[in-house]
């Protein structure tokens, strides 16, 4: 059956015999419909002169037993009713008399003389003392009244079979059927041969279509006819070459990243199941290595995109060089060579098809560290660069693409938390960390739903005479199961799943309404509050915090807006915009976290701030790292000159404060004066600061 399939389905792709087959179709429809018309016709005149002939048969039987009928001879009825009943267009008879009972009766009928008959057509001929016929089937039934003498006698029931006394319809359909049939053998093969002479210039291009649906299109199709047939074939042409053209197009965009000309996610995924699959059947390995830029978002920022663009294809250029360099390393002929891909942004991917063992990832991985991690040069600037690299091996941690990438980039995650440069291998606990990152998240939103969040306040000291300059708002979780939970446990991943615009609308909503209440109090404490990027981002920014500052009653002099170096910096012109409105009110600004960021002294010294925070790394650092403590000078003898406020975080010894004293610091906070408090705390240290300053001084 294969083979004639196949033969019909090659018969099927010629014109030729689409246009023989649709006349035959044509021609057997019009076949089939005439056969039909015909059909019911000679069905209806069957069924009419069937009706009329029993009619006059049971007009016939009626007239001769009228006598007999009427005198109720039994013996006479029987011997008509048998000889009538012999007949092929009799199917079985009875008769009855005026009232319906049965005189006589054929043994087909399943009545017996005597019994009274219940049939309604009966009853209708004896009450209209007319004839009644009906047809059951393929049986006429008919009852007509028997008179003698003018007078009703009885009835007579006779069933006459259709097909007795008509001839079948089957014939006319049957002829019918045989003169298509005809037709087709002599018209058919005409049909075939005056359509191929007409379209055989076109084979040409039906087999050019055909190897082009097979996307065989670098062919040229050559009809000169100099009709219409040779403009098709010209356009056909044209077609082609445009069709070749736009496929490579469509096939690099599909698959080939525009900016680093590398292979592109669809492509990486496809080359994963591909060697994937081959490593099951042949019992192999190899490994996925998944790699993220460290600081390229700020580089990127600093920059601008087109040299963020130049920057990623200096690392595309550099991760292709390590991974060729691995390859040459081995010394294996034929064996397939590595792949790097760019996944979209600083993610990269490097597949590797066959390891020896796992440690060949380890090296892999370490090669890439080592390349990402010497300076690019981008118009004029010197960029350093990290990178964190996750590795799943395969099969052992995965059989599929999407596995083996949600791995690695678990296994990323964690190289990236140890501080980036580095790689570290997936394990089945981070399955188990990433879940419970997503739980985190989960109650995360159930806690801003819910009012879980709490304001924790730490005071700020006056470096001078120890008295409180004000206080810093901190967010603190209180967890119904864990219990109080600091920013460290929870703000990345309200970061992650975009909470932390909502969270930090919320504490400066919360520290201000609770400042306000102080003041009315008597206690005025400046109130310090962490800005996020995404908050600060918001076009509506400035208008949302006057909008809180009025709600709440806290006057703009006593709220200061703490944003970190790198946000500051992102976009100083915008920095600009945002604050110069807040200031023109009275809101004052920090930059927190000074000296962690890469700013421009340019932009610096034009920047509306009024406090520089020097991050508490430096502070905790300067009695043992001499660069800490020369940071911490620097930052010192800048604000000094730009005559701004300096507040050093995470003060926590007695030989630290001495040192801020010396350098001129103003203000300080850490575990050496006061730990976050909730409110109620802070109001009762505020309360016993006033009454005995000497507490808070070292």
């Amino acid at each position: 059956m294969a083979p004639l399939r196949h033969a019909l389905s090659r018969m099927m792709r010629s014109l030729v015999m689409k246009f023989t087959v649709l006349c035959a179709i044509v021609l057997v429809a019009a076949t089939l419909v005439m056969t039909g018309f015909g059909y019911l016709s000679k069905s209806h005149d069957n069924r009419e002169t069937a009706l009329a002939h029993a009619g006059l048969m049971s007009q016939l039987l009626a007239t001769n037993i009228a006598e007999e009928t009427a005198s109720r001879d039994a013996r006479r009825l029987t011997t008509s009713l048998n000889g009538f009943d012999e007949r092929d267009d009799v199917n079985g008879a009875y008769v009855v008399d005026s009232m319906r009972a049965v005189l006589v009766t054929t043994p087909d009928m399943g009545l017996a003389p005597g019994e009274r008959s219940t049939d309604a057509l009966i009853h209708g001929a004896l009450g209209s003392v007319d004839m009644r016929l009906e047809v059951v089937g393929d049986t006429i039934r008919v009852v007509h009244p028997v008179m003698h003498q003018g007078r009703l006698a009885g009835a007579v029931l006779i069933n006459v079979p259709i097909a007795a006394v008509s001839r079948p319809a089957s014939e006319i359909f049957q002829r019918q059927i045989l003169v298509g049939l005809v037709a087709l053998v002599i018209f058919l093969p005409l049909v075939a041969l005056v359509v191929r002479t007409a379209l055989g210039p076109i084979h040409k291009l039906t087999e050019a279509a055909r190897l082009a649906s097979s996307r065989k299109l670098d062919m040229r199709i050559d009809v000169r006819t100099g009709d219409e047939l040779e403009v098709l074939a010209n356009a056909f042409n044209r077609m082609f070459a445009r069709l070749d053209a736009s496929m490579k197009r469509i096939h690099r965009l599909a698959y080939v990243d525009m900016v680093t000309e590398l292979p592109n996610r669809e492509r990486f995924r496809k080359e994963v199941e591909r060697v994937t699959r081959r490593a099951e059947d042949m019992g192999t390995s190899g490994a996925v290595l998944f790699l993220d830029l460290d600081r390229f978002k700020r580089v990127n920022d600093s920059l601008g995109l087109g040299e963020g663009d130049r920057l990623l294809e200096a690392v595309a250029r550099r991760l292709r060089e390590a991974a060729r360099g691995w390859d040459l390393s081995r010394g294996e002929d034929g064996a397939e060579p590595s792949l790097v891909a760019r996944l979209g942004g600083d993610e990269f991917t490097i597949l590797l098809p066959a390891l020896r063992d796992a440690a060949d990832a380890a090296r892999v991985s370490r090669l890439v560290i080592d390349a990402v991690r010497r300076p690019f040069e981008i118009s004029g600037h010197r960029v350093f660069l990290g990178v964190s690299v996750g590795v799943a091996v395969f099969p052992r941690d995965g059989g599929d693409p999407e596995t083996l990438l949600r791995h690695a980039d678990l296994a990323m995650a964690a190289a990236k938390r140890t501080g980036g440069n580095a790689f570290e291998f997936f394990e089945a606990s981070m399955n188990q960390t990433a879940f419970e990152r997503l739980v985190l998240e989960g109650e995360l939103r159930e806690a801003v739903k819910d009012d879980q969040l709490v304001v924790y306040y730490q005071p700020k000291i006056s470096i001078h005479d120890g008295s409180i300059a004000g206080v810093e708002a901190l967010v603190r979780w209180n967890h119904p199961t864990a219990g109080l939970l600091s920013p460290g446990m929870f703000i990345q991943a309200a970061e992650e799943c975009g909470l932390i615009g909502e969270i930090g609308d919320w504490v400066m909503r919360h520290a201000c309404a609770e400042m306000a209440d102080l003041n009315k109090r008597g206690v005025n404490l400046p109130v310090a509050v962490n800005v996020s990027a995404v908050q600060f981002e918001d076009e509506g920014f400035a208008d949302s915090v006057l909008d809180t500052l009025r709600e709440t009653g806290l006057a703009p002099s006593l709220l200061e807006l703490e944003l970190t170096e790198s946000v500051a910096m992102r976009q100083p012109e915008r920095v600009l915009e945002q604050i110069e409105p807040l200031r023109a009110r009275g809101v004052g600004f920090a930059i927190d976290d000074f000296g962690t960021g890469h700013s421009s002294l340019s932009y610096l010294t034009r920047m509306p701030f009024d406090v520089f925070k020097i991050d508490q790394s430096f502070v905790r650092d300067m009695s043992s790292d001499p660069h800490a403590r020369i940071v911490v000078e620097t930052i010192l003898a800048m604000a000094r000159a730009l005559k701004l406020q300096t507040v050093a975080e995470g003060v926590e010894t007695s030989d630290q404060l001495a040192f801020l004293r010396e350098q001129g610091a103003t203000l300080a906070q850490g575990y050496l004066f006061a730990r976050p408090m909730p409110l109620a705390d802070l109001v009762r240290y505020v309360e016993s600061s006033s009454a005995d300053p000497r507490a808070i001084r070292a």
